[in-house]
């Protein structure tokens, strides 16, 4: 099995080597998307490298993210025999597909990034004008949880098509992009209700300004006891609803995945240092504020901004804690397209504009620069350096 096999030419140098290629690759690309796109004739000639250099580099990493052993053991070995265990349905036939064709399983995993970066630059090129700062911040952003919730990133990259599709106003398409959804992920139906109230519910008409939103968002902050979670789980355990599926391992665990226990920057040994708070606070405080202009002055922002609150709102909710983390992440990705609009490369900027570029700057590319050189939250293998 693929547990089996032994690292032994990982390379923290040729693992930064290639982050900071790709970053470059995007910078330009992106550069070129915004400013040298004449009416967008050239936009896959610059979106097309990113796909292919994203798809590779991100495809062909190995036993980076916890789940990643299972998931690549899932695509050659039928680990669950015996023990009636299924996923859903879109992902086993997938599974089946690489186990029947006796597939290498690192195709799959190319297969997985290639899906999440090709459904991001379609919508990218329906908001072209920022991609300069968008594709960027989205790969900063997602690196780290693109690695670690596969099956979840996987179904994500309906979410972008979806996006798309409604922005070119093919309603069919986007419904058959978010019903494949849960058929790969089934807590994805989270994510199709929200988009679908996103996109059919005009917030921006209904409020005024962004002033209940930001104060919602404040008050929250000040007051949530993230140790109030704890009642929450010890009623979970008490429903007998989601026996024998694939959930219940979730709930037989809820004083983990539910409360403090289940808190991913301490088992990993993360401190939550105040500048990073700040800068957190500050950068949500500025999407939640500035994002909601940006909605008023361009409606194709709509589902990017209000699924981006929700996020934020539940992160404010679950902190660091594994699952909640988990559905937060349905929605966070949508996050570098409202910032990319509050940060519109044509204008002339103002001293706020700076101050939010300067903001977001530290929040994203000084936190990536600063573990260069440091070994991968995950690790640093490629699928080249196993034997």
């Amino acid at each position: 099995m693929i547990l089996c096999k032994e690292i032994v030419l990982e390379s923290v140098s040729t693992f930064w080597g290639l982050r900071l290629f790709l970053v470059a690759v995007i910078v330009f690309c992106s550069w070129g998307i915004t400013y040298k796109n004449r009416d967008n004739n050239y936009y896959w000639y610059y979106a097309l490298p990113i796909i292919v250099f994203y798809t590779l580099i991100q495809g062909l990493r190995f036993d980076r993210g916890v789940d990643y052993p299972q998931y690549a053991d899932e695509l050659e070995y039928d680990i669950y025999a015996g023990n009636n265990i299924t996923r859903e349905f879109l992902y086993d036939v997938f599974v089946m597909f690489f186990r029947n064709f006796k597939i290498p399983f690192y195709f799959g995993f190319m297969i997985y990034s290639g899906l999440l970066i090709s459904g991001f630059m379609l919508l990218v090129k329906k908001f072209r004008e920022y991609a300069f700062w968008i594709v960027p911040i989205f790969y900063l952003l997602t690196l780290d949880a693109s690695e670690n919730f596969i099956r979840q990133f996987i179904a994500l990259s309906f979410v972008y098509y979806a996006y798309y599709y409604y922005l070119q106003r093919s309603i069919k398409k986007m419904y058959a992009m978010l019903i494949i959804i849960p058929f790969i992920h089934l807590s994805g139906l989270f994510v199709v209700g929200a988009f679908l109230v996103c996109a059919y519910v005009n917030f921006t008409k209904l409020l005024k300004s962004a002033l209940p939103l930001l104060g919602f968002y404040l008050a929250l902050t000040a007051v949530w006891d993230i140790t109030n979670l704890d009642s929450f789980a010890d009623s979970l355990q008490t429903v007998d609803s989601f026996q024998d599926t694939n959930f219940e391992g979730y709930v037989d665990n809820s004083e983990k995945w539910f409360t403090e226990e289940g808190d991913l920057d301490k088992a990993r040994g993360i401190e939550n240092s105040l500048v990073r708070e700040i800068t957190d606070f500050l950068c949500n405080c500025a999407i939640v504020w500035f994002g909601f202009a940006v909605c008023r002055r361009d409606r194709r922002f709509n589902i990017a901004y209000y699924g981006s609150y929700l996020a934020i709102i539940i992160s404010v909710i679950g902190g660091s804690v594994e699952l909640i983390g988990r559905m937060a992440w349905w929605l966070l990705p949508l996050e570098p397209i409202i910032i990319g609009g509050m940060l519109t490369p044509e204008k002339k900027y103002k001293l706020t504009d700076w101050v939010l570029i300067g903001l977001f700057f530290v929040a994203y590319y000084v936190k990536f620069f600063l573990q260069v050189g440091k070994p991968g939250l995950f690790g640093s293998a490629f699928v080249w350096d196993i034997v």
